[in-house]
């Protein structure tokens, strides 16, 4: 997709499926990037998040054409709150609507290094969900212990990314076939999901806005949709 300097087409990425929460803006060339601690009150910083963004990007909201959002699994508000938003921008000025799943964010980065990538999202109460990405086995809920117990009987390396705590990286890491990459690495990153959408933007991969539904995790049990 070529655009010409008098319509300029950016692409809004918003990604609150946890308390880390991140804004990207690009043109498929330019990035901007915004990521701050949330915790549970999206509500009241996503929308201030995305004035500061357009802002800083020197752009009018008039130019996002097209919103990635990351659709999960992750926190029921967080969730919400960003596919509300995204939602939103597709209703008040037809902004192309994508979903992509959390997890591939965070696999994304690690995804042609030839390992096997498992890709974590925070569930609370010290439990997570899971998934190899790319892969055909629905997503896993569960806590550390369970996680090892898989990882450890695979005969080939394996790199787990996104959110694990301090106690979880340490556990997973006496494993010898596990690589847990620094936490400024395996974090996702927003940019990357504007990466993700803006090439399925060009690709004409648009999502139906009414059948477009969160993901949610849950402290106890499997992620389900909305």
């Amino acid at each position: 997709m070529t655009q010409s300097t008098g319509d300029p087409t950016w692409l809004l990425a918003i990604d609150t499926s946890t308390g880390q929460a991140g804004l990207a803006l690009t043109d498929g060339v330019a990035f901007a990037e915004i990521s701050w601690v949330a915790g549970r009150n999206q509500t009241v910083s996503v929308l201030t998040q995305v004035d500061a963004l357009l802002s800083l990007a020197g752009i009018e909201s008039s130019a996002i054409r097209a919103v990635a959002v990351a659709i999960g699994p992750g926190m029921f508000n967080g969730l919400r709150i960003g596919m509300s938003l995204a939602k939103g921008f597709h209703l008040g000025q037809d902004a192309a609507l994508i979903g992509v799943s959390t997890l591939e964010v965070s696999a994304r980065q690690f995804g042609g290094l030839g390992h096997t990538v498992l890709a974590t999202v925070a569930a609370g109460r010290d439990r997570l969900v899971w998934q190899s990405v790319p892969g055909d086995a629905d997503p896993v809920n569960g806590d550390v212990q369970a996680l090892r117990a898989i990882v450890e009987n695979c005969l080939e390396t394996v790199i787990v990314c996104g959110d694990l705590s301090i106690e979880q990286a340490a556990e997973l890491t006496t494993l010898p076939n596990v690589i847990i990459p620094p936490a400024s690495s395996r974090s996702r990153r927003a940019t990357v999901l504007a990466e993700i959408g803006w090439e399925r933007f060009v690709r004409g991969e648009i999502d139906d806005p009414i059948t477009l539904s969160p993901v949610y995790v849950h402290s106890s049990g499997v992620p389900a949709r909305s």
